[in-house]
């Protein structure tokens, strides 16, 4: 994994300037569908305007968002990939169009070399939507194409709350959760022993995750649960902390992410930079690369 080795790139950093919109209305793409998605795009994609941005957009469908990016950003070269074949007309030759799985890392890796050698400033996947095609795309463009303080945004995520979806489970709520202290106090227990009977570890954790694993409400299916493991990423330096985790110890991922109703907590998530919280209801997942050590590992 990265660590974090420094603050973005001063491109990235927020600045007041003049705001350009994302209209979508004339454009064959459901982005049109989700004017929240732009309102953020824009606030977020603002001082990149003037920059020879490199964009990779996974899922294009008919191209209709890659045509909305070319006019947004007037310097910029833009990159998509899809499953199926489309016929877009570009008379500026910024466009890019690529026919393949975003599984596929060969291709990715092709992508790449031939469009944004040094890195891709903005990544956006609004792809397949399924979770472990989307880990493999983003862990494997994240580390090896994302510029550092490159923008990767995971749209949709909330599939994974949908039953009919491919890989969504309808959530479970479970609600009225009562605090017990007769339960507490065992769990209390145990974690005493714990630290007083090493040798008794490994039975008394068995017990205390199975007391401690309905004490709260979370769904963890589909993609979902791939941005909720990229949470605990972000704690990975605790996680494997040799006196109190699991080793062999490595250092947390370098970003900043933000998601839907409210924005995540900036210390916990390793951020240097501070982020206004975002209108709720907006299913994107953003996530800022950092100045990377690349000795971790």
């Amino acid at each position: 994994m990265l660590s974090c080795a420094g603050q973005p790139q001063q491109r990235f950093t927020q600045t007041k300037m003049a705001k350009k919109a994302l209209d979508a209305a004339n454009y064959d793409t459901d982005k049109a569908e989700h004017s929240h998605y732009l309102r953020n795009y824009e606030e977020h994609f603002e001082s990149l305007l003037n920059e020879e941005v490199k964009l990779l957009e996974l899922g294009v469908y008919k191209g209709g968002s890659l045509l909305l990016w070319r006019d947004f950003f007037a310097k910029g070269t833009i990159v998509g990939l899809d499953l199926n074949s489309a016929d877009l007309l570009d008379e500026t030759g910024r466009i890019r169009l690529y026919q393949g799985q975003q599984q596929d890392t060969e291709l990715l890796d092709r992508i790449a070399g031939e469009n944004a050698p040094e890195g891709f400033d903005i990544i956006i996947d609004d792809c397949s939507h399924i979770g472990e095609l989307t880990r493999i795309s983003f862990w494997h463009l994240f580390d090896n194409h994302l510029k550092p303080g490159g923008i990767y945004v995971i749209e949709d995520w909330s599939t994974g709350y949908w039953d009919s979806f491919f890989d969504g489970v309808a959530f479970s709520y479970r609600p009225n959760l009562e605090f017990s202290p007769v339960r507490f106090r065992i769990r209390s227990t145990l974690a005493h022993l714990q630290r007083r009977a090493p040798l008794l570890n490994l039975a008394l954790r068995q017990v205390k995750r199975l007391l401690n694993s309905r004490q709260f409400r979370s769904h963890e299916h589909g993609l979902v649960g791939f941005v909720k493991e990229l949470v605990d990423e972000c704690g990975m330096a605790d996680i494997t902390r040799a006196d109190r985790g699991t080793p062999p110890s490595r250092a947390s991922i370098s970003w900043s992410c933000w998601v839907p109703f409210r924005v995540c907590d900036p210390g916990i998530l390793n951020s240097r930079r501070k982020i206004r919280d975002f209108s709720p209801l907006i299913s994107v997942y953003f996530a800022v690369k950092f100045e990377s050590n690349l000795g971790n590992s």
